[in-house]
């Protein structure tokens, strides 16, 4: 019997606010998931942006071999989708009214985009989207089902029923706790004991207070989304440039009424905000396996990475391995076994006219390394992570010698590239097409 699966992916998850002591959030749903399968609390994002981590959540690879950079570039997830339809699966999906999304999911079977807003949050109608889709007997099993929550990316007022205290400790904290209602009510709708459920993140977030405070434009964002209603369609690149340096310059005008209070920590998270920022908060995610194939249940400390959760379900639902991945699966882990910890590859997201981001690292247990992707000698950054977890010193000058390990990690990582296969660059109707005139000329 061939499972089904449930991806569910929540934008701007930190690991720490999902599990463990700074968790204030109430998430009975999350926690059941978590009591009942795998956790992972050291999960290492490939990306801090959402295309290029979910590029390597959908096919096992590293940014640079998905190619998945830019919001139109998505050829290597087709790659994997059709390996999944090839093997007999049905893709579904329920994401946002975004540019990537749509592309993303295009060789899908049945998707929902819901329009309105990019940024629609679960309780704003998204969540019945979902809802409806899980239920309806229009989903053809076997079926891998996607999708993507918002609610923890936005900055607008929390509903008034869940401003108590006991749904977290701030704003962010209690967007998770609706969120979890909305994963309780999905897992209303499927039989857990053929469903394998996967919950992650595609990256973390900074401390939301500080970040939000300053970032958040509510005004300015409604005058653009009224523009942007009655434009061209050709002036939307135009108009989000625009929108962004007027909301920067608004941002710098408030830090600057702020900054004289803050500690060096903060203020550095303040003025370096944004991509190409590296820090954990915004690199760790957590990742959740639960349901079929998860016979027993406990929390894994060790380092894993993004890259390593394809792997794991196509091991799961039992597809042969055929797309080349840079993952390696966490099965082991489910059967009391270990695996080695690999070190993590990261990279900055591209900024909205650049094809690459401009920062390449790695991570290890002990160290986190990164640099400018142009040049090796530039904006080198070496954290001791065991003495200095808030990366708060950048060391890299005193410790040349780790700095060169560190940059042998990345190389090793970097020339891991992948050619192509035949397979893996022809849609499911062209294989078949070949296979067709090699049959008719008695080769298969």
């Amino acid at each position: 019997m061939k499972c089904n699966v449930l991806i569910i992916t929540i934008d701007s998850l930190r690991a720490d606010r999902c599990f463990g002591i700074k968790k204030t959030a109430e998430t009975p749903n999350i926690d059941k998931l978590i009591k009942n399968g795998f956790y992972f609390s050291q999960v290492i994002s490939a990306s801090d942006g959402t295309h290029v981590s979910l590029g390597s959540i959908l096919t096992g690879q590293h940014p640079f071999n998905h190619n998945i950079s830019t919001f139109e570039n998505h050829s290597n997830a087709k790659i994997n989708f059709n390996e999944l339809k090839l093997n007999g699966y049905n893709l579904y999906a329920t994401t946002p009214d975004q540019h990537f999304f749509k592309t993303l999911t295009s060789e899908f079977h049945g998707k929902d985009i819901v329009s309105g807003r990019p940024y629609l949050r679960t309780f704003e109608g998204f969540g019945d989207k979902i809802i409806t889709r899980l239920s309806s007997k229009k989903m053809q099993e076997p079926w891998i089902y996607f999708t993507h929550i918002m609610d923890l990316h936005v900055t607008k007022p929390i509903p008034n029923q869940f401003t108590d205290e006991k749904f977290g400790h701030d704003d962010f904290d209690k967007r998770l706790s609706i969120i979890d209602i909305w994963i309780g009510k999905m897992l209303e709708q499927i039989d857990m004991t053929k469903t394998l459920v996967v919950l992650t993140a595609d990256h973390g977030e900074f401390e939301p207070n500080l970040d939000y405070d300053i970032g958040s434009v509510p005004k300015l964002q409604k005058t653009f989304r009224g523009i942007k209603s009655v434009s061209p369609k050709f002036m939307e690149p135009v108009g989000t440039k625009l929108f962004v340096s007027i909301r920067e310059r608004i941002r710098q005008k408030r830090l600057k009424k702020i900054q004289k209070n803050m500690n060096e920590n903060d203020l550095r998270r303040m003025t370096e905000r944004g991509h190409d920022k590296l820090f954990d908060e915004c690199l760790r995610v957590p990742l959740i396996f639960s349901g079929f194939g998860v016979t027993s249940s406990s929390v894994i400390d060790q380092q894993v990475r993004q890259v390593d959760i394809f792997p794991t379900v196509t091991e799961i639902i039992d597809i042969p391995q055929n797309v080349l991945m840079n993952g390696t699966s966490l099965v082991p882990f489910f059967k009391g076994e270990k695996i080695n910890e690999s070190s993590a590859y990261f990279e900055g997201t591209p900024e909205m006219d650049e094809k690459f981001g401009k920062s390449i690292g790695i991570r290890t247990p002990k160290f986190k390394y990164y640099r400018s992707r142009f040049d090796s000698n530039k904006n080198i950054h070496l954290f001791d992570l065991e003495n200095d977890p808030f990366e708060r010193k950048n060391i890299a000058r005193s410790n040349l010698e780790v700095v060169s390990d560190m940059e042998k990690l990345l190389q090793n990582n970097l020339s891991i590239k992948h050619p192509m296969k035949t397979s893996e660059i022809m849609d499911e109707d062209e294989i078949k097409k070949a296979k067709k005139v090699l049959g008719d000329l008695g080769y298969i």
